[in-house]
C-alpha cells in the first residue's frame, strides 16, 4: 500500500484525467482499487487458459556486451624499475703473471669488504719455488751466454778449417785408392810368396840343424874329446833341431792363414777403406757448404733464444715484483669483478683461503670509492621511450626502506640487448641518510607526467582504426548498431590510456571491437 501512496501523492492521471483530489480511504478510492485488482485478476486467468505461443514467434535474446566506463581522476607516467648500485670510481686489481703459470700458496689476504690505504697489501703468497725457479734460470743465463759465446768463435775457425779438411779428403781418398791399386797389383801375390818362402825357409833352416846334429854325433865319435864338451855341443844343437821343427810347424800354420785369411781380409779392408775415402769426399764436397750454414743459422737461433731467456727471466723478475699484490687507491675491498651488473664476488672467495695454492692471476680484486656510486638498471625495450635526458626521481634502498636518494639519469644505451637496455642514474644522497655501498639494490621510481583530472580508460578498450586513428566503440541503443567515435589520446601508463578529445568521463564503451 505504501507504494500506491508514493503514487497519490505525486498525482496519477491514466486516462488524461487529473484525480488529485482523492485520498486514501475515501470510498470512491477503495472501489477504484478493488476494481482495478480485479480486472488484473481476471486477466490473468484469461491468460493462463490461452494457448502458448510457439518459441519461435518469441523476440531473440541480444547477446550482452562488455563495457568500460571512462573514469576521470589522477592519471601518471612513472618509470619504475629495480637495479643496483655500481661504483663510479673503481680499479681493478689483479695479478696478471708474465711467465710463472705454477700456483703459490696464499700467506695473507685481506677480508672482503676490508677498507685499505694506497699501498696497502691486499695479498701475499710463499714465492719460495718462484725465487729458485729465477736462480735457476739465471744460472741458465750465464752458461748459455758461454755456449754462445763458444759458437760465435768456432764459426770462423770452421769455414777456415773446411777447405783444408777436404784436401785432406782428397788425399786420403788418393792413398787409399793407390793402396787398393798397390795390393791388387803386387802385394798380393808378394804376401803369398813370403807366407810359402816363410815356410821353406822353416823346413831349410830345420835341414839345416838336423845335418849339423848328424855331423857333430859322428865326428865326436872319431875325436877324442872331452865327453862335457861333447855333452855341451850336442845338446844345444838337439834344442837346435827342436827350434827348427816348432819352427816349421808354426810356420805352416802361419802360412795356412796367411793364405787362408791375411791377405783375403787385407785386400777386403784396402777395397772398404778406399771406397770408405770416396764416399767421405763425396760428402764432404756435397754438404760442405750446408754444414758452414747449418752453423750459421745454429747460432742464430742460439742467440734468438738467449733473447727469449732473457725476456722470460724479465717476465719472472716482474711477476715476482708483483708481490705482493698492493692497493692502488684508497677505498674497500671487493672480491672479484663487476661485469654486467654482477659480481663474480664468490668464485674469488672460494679460492681466498691463508694455506691455499692458487695460480696468481684467479685472484682478482675490485677497490671501489664507498662515496660514489651510480644506480644502475635493466629496462624493458618497450619502456625505452620513458628514458628521456633530465629524468630524474627517487631511489628506495632494499636494505634501508625508509631512506632514499634523489637520482637523475645519465646515460641510456641505445641498442638492447636480449630485449633489455642499460639505463646509468647519477645519486644524490641526502646529509646523515644511508649511503648505499656497491653491490646494494633498490628501486627507482621517477614521475614523467601527472593530470589530477585526466579522462582515462583502459588500453584495451581504445583501438586503431584502419586509416591510424585511435577509436573507440560506443555500445548501441535498443539493439542498435555499435557506433564507432574517433577520439584524441594522451598517453598510456599502468594499463590505461589518456582521452583528450572525443568522450566524457562517465561515458561507456565497449570493451571488444564489434
Amino acid at each position: 500500500m505504501g507504494g500506491f501512496v508514493g503514487i497519490s501523492k505525486r498525482g496519477f492521471d491514466p486516462m488524461k484525467k487529473r484525480c488529485d483530489g482523492m485520498l486514501p480511504g475515501s470510498g470512491r478510492w477503495r472501489a477504484l482499487v478493488i476494481g482495478g485488482l480485479m480486472s488484473v485478476g481476471l486477466s490473468l486467468i484469461a491468460g493462463a487458459q490461452e494457448p502458448a505461443k510457439p518459441a519461435a514467434d518469441a523476440p531473440a535474446e541480444s547477446k550482452p556486451v562488455d563495457t568500460v566506463t571512462a573514469e576521470k581522476g589522477k592519471f601518471e607516467v612513472v618509470f619504475e624499475a629495480k637495479g643496483d648500485f655500481d661504483p663510479v670510481d673503481s680499479t681493478v686489481v689483479q695479478l696478471k703473471p708474465e711467465q710463472w703459470a705454477q700456483p703459490l700458496e696464499i700467506v695473507r689476504i685481506v677480508p672482503h669488504g676490508t677498507r685499505v690505504n694506497a699501498g696497502d697489501a691486499l695479498v701475499e703468497f710463499d714465492t719460495e719455488k718462484l725465487d729458485r725457479a729465477i736462480a735457476d734460470m739465471d744460472l741458465d743465463l750465464a752458461i748459455g751466454e758461454k755456449t754462445l759465446e763458444i759458437g760465435r768463435r768456432e764459426l770462423p775457425v770452421t769455414e777456415a778449417l773446411q777447405p783444408l779438411e777436404l784436401a785432406d779428403a782428397e788425399r786420403d781418398t788418393l792413398a787409399a785408392t793407390e793402396d787398393l791399386t798397390r795390393f791388387l797389383a803386387v802385394g798380393r801375390t808378394l804376401a803369398e810368396d813370403f807366407a810359402r818362402f816363410r815356410l821353406k825357409s822353416s823346413e831349410e833352416q830345420l835341414k839345416y840343424s838336423r845335418e849339423e846334429l848328424r855331423q857333430l854325433e859322428k865326428m865326436y865319435k872319431d875325436k877324442d874329446l872331452t865327453e862335457e864338451t861333447e855333452e855341451m855341443i850336442l845338446q844345444r844343437t838337439r834344442f837346435e833341431v827342436e827350434s827348427g821343427e816348432f819352427n816349421l810347424r808354426r810356420a805352416g800354420v802361419d802360412t795356412d792363414a796367411a793364405l787362408q785369411f791375411e791377405v783375403p781380409r787385407k785386400e777386403a779392408a784396402l777395397k772398404d777403406a778406399a771406397e770408405k775415402s770416396r764416399l767421405s769426399l763425396e760428402k764432404s764436397r756435397a754438404t760442405a757448404a750446408l754444414v758452414i750454414e747449418q752453423k750459421r743459422l745454429a747460432l742464430k737461433k742460439a742467440e734468438r733464444d738467449r733473447v727469449e731467456a732473457l725476456r722470460k727471466m724479465r717476465d719472472l723478475q716482474q711477476d715476482r715484483a708483483g708481490i705482493p699484490l698492493k692497493a692502488p687507491r684508497s677505498g674497500i675491498v671487493y672480491y672479484g669483478r663487476q661485469h654486467d651488473g654482477v659480481w663474480t664476488t664468490a668464485a674469488v672467495a672460494a679460492k681466498a683461503a691463508v694455506g691455499q695454492g692458487v695460480p696468481l692471476g684467479d685472484l682478482v680484486f675490485t677497490v671501489v670509492d664507498p662515496d660514489r656510486v651510480a644506480f644502475r638498471v635493466k629496462v624493458d625495450e618497450k619502456d625505452l621511450h620513458l628514458l628521456s635526458p633530465g629524468l630524474k626521481g627517487r631511489v628506495e634502498l632494499s636494505g634501508f626502506p625508509d631512506a632514499e636518494a634523489a637520482i637523475a639519469i645519465e646515460s641510456a644505451t641505445a641498442v638492447p640487448r636480449d630485449g633489455k637496455v642499460d639505463a646509468r642514474f647519477a645519486v644524490t644522497v641526502p646529509a646523515g641518510a644511508p649511503k648505499p655501498l656497491p653491490g646494494m639494490t633498490g628501486s627507482a621510481r621517477c614521475q614523467l607526467y601527472a593530470r589530477p583530472d585526466a579522462v582515462t580508460l583502459p588500453a584495451t578498450a581504445v583501438f586503431r582504426d584502419d586509416d591510424g586513428k585511435k577509436i573507440v566503440w560506443l555500445p548501441g541503443k535498443d539493439g542498435a548498431a555499435a557506433e564507432k567515435r574517433v577520439v584524441k589520446t594522451g598517453r598510456t601508463s599502468g594499463g590505461r590510456t589518456e582521452i583528450l578529445e572525443g568522450i566524457a568521463a562517465g561515458d561507456v564503451v565497449r570493451s571488444s571491437r564489434p
